[in-house]
C-alpha cells in the first residue's frame, strides 16, 4: 500500500505534445536526483509514456499547443509549488524557494534582457520576468492573476508570448511577489552572472545543460564565488572574481581550453575547404 502523497510542497511540470514529454522526462529525472519533493505533470493525454517513479502525481487537461497552455499550473494539487519548464535542469535543492512562499504568494526571476513591447498602461520601469520558473501559492490573489493573465491574451491577441501578457497582469495585480536571481533560473543562451550556487539551469539541450552543470558550482580557490558565464555555441567558459582581489580573475579548468580548440579545429577545416 502506497503512502499518502504530502502535498503541502510540490513541483509541477506542464508538458502537452510529444516533444514536451521526451523533455519532462529528462527534466523531472535532474529534480529526483536532487529534491525529496513530489512531483506532478499536467498533461493532455492519459497515454503518454510517464514513469511512474518519476511523476507522483498525473493530471490530464485539454491543451491548446501553445504559450496558453502554461496556465495549467493553475491546476497544481499542491498548496506551495515550484512551476519548472520542460527544457529545466534542477542540480540542488530548492527548499529556498518554498521557504519563499511563506512570506510571498509568488516569486519569479526578471528577464534580464528587458522587454520587446512597450505598453501604454505599463510603466517603462516595471521588467519582463521569465516565466521558466515559478514559485506561487494559489491565493485568492494568484487566482485572480492566473484569470487576468489568461483572458490578456483574449483582449491582445497578436501577441502570444506568455512573458509579454503576464508582464500587464503583474502590473496591475494585488499579488504579493518577490523576484529571485538568476541561481533559480540561470539562462544559458546569454551572458549570465552568479553569486550563489545555481540551482536551476535553463536551456537546450539537455546534453549541454549537465556540461555546465559539472563546472558551474565548483570553486577552484578560496577567494569568491562570483562567476561570469560565457556561452560559445554550445560551448562555454566562466569567469571567477574574487570580491576580496581584484585582479584573481581564473578560468574554469578545460572549459575555455575546450571551446578555443574547437574553434581552431572549425577555422583549419574550412581553411582547407576553401584552398
Amino acid at each position: 500500500m502506497h503512502e499518502p502523497i504530502n502535498l503541502s510542497c510540490g513541483v509541477l511540470y506542464v508538458a502537452t505534445g510529444e516533444k514536451y514529454i521526451k523533455e519532462v522526462i529528462e527534466a523531472a529525472r535532474s529534480c529526483k536526483e536532487s529534491n525529496r519533493y513530489p512531483i506532478a505533470v499536467i498533461t493532455d493525454s492519459a497515454n503518454h509514456p510517464l514513469p511512474k517513479d518519476l511523476f507522483d502525481i498525473v493530471i490530464v487537461k485539454e491543451a491548446q499547443y501553445s504559450y496558453r497552455d502554461k496556465l495549467l499550473l493553475q491546476y497544481t494539487p499542491f498548496e506551495k509549488t515550484i512551476f519548472l519548464d520542460t527544457d529545466t535542469l534542477v542540480i540542488e535543492d530548492l527548499s529556498d524557494l518554498f521557504r519563499l512562499l511563506d512570506f510571498r504568494e509568488f516569486a519569479i526571476h526578471q528577464a534580464d534582457e528587458g522587454y520587446e513591447f512597450s505598453m501604454p498602461d505599463v510603466s517603462n520601469a516595471m521588467p519582463e520576468f521569465n516565466t521558466g520558473v515559478i514559485a506561487y501559492r494559489m491565493t485568492e490573489n494568484v487566482k485572480k492573476l492566473f484569470s487576468d493573465w489568461n483572458a490578456s491574451f483574449d483582449v491582445i491577441k497578436d501577441i502570444s508570448t506568455d512573458q509579454y501578457h503576464l508582464r500587464k497582469t503583474l502590473y496591475e495585480s494585488d499579488v504579493r511577489y518577490a523576484t529571485v536571481s538568476s541561481a533559480y533560473n540561470f539562462i544559458v543562451y546569454y551572458n549570465n552572472y552568479v553569486i550563489q550556487k545555481v540551482k536551476v539551469l535553463h536551456g537546450r539541450p539537455f546534453s549541454y545543460l549537465r556540461e555546465i552543470a559539472k563546472e558551474i558550482n565548483i570553486v577552484h580557490h578560496n577567494s569568491g564565488w562570483r562567476r561570469t558565464f560565457y556561452p560559445f555555441s554550445h560551448r562555454f567558459f566562466i569567469l571567477y572574481m574574487s570580491p576580496v582581489a581584484r585582479d584573481s580573475y581564473k578560468l574554469l579548468k578545460g572549459a575555455l581550453r575546450m571551446h578555443l580548440g574547437n574553434v581552431k579545429r572549425k577555422v583549419q577545416h574550412g581553411f582547407k575547404k576553401t584552398s
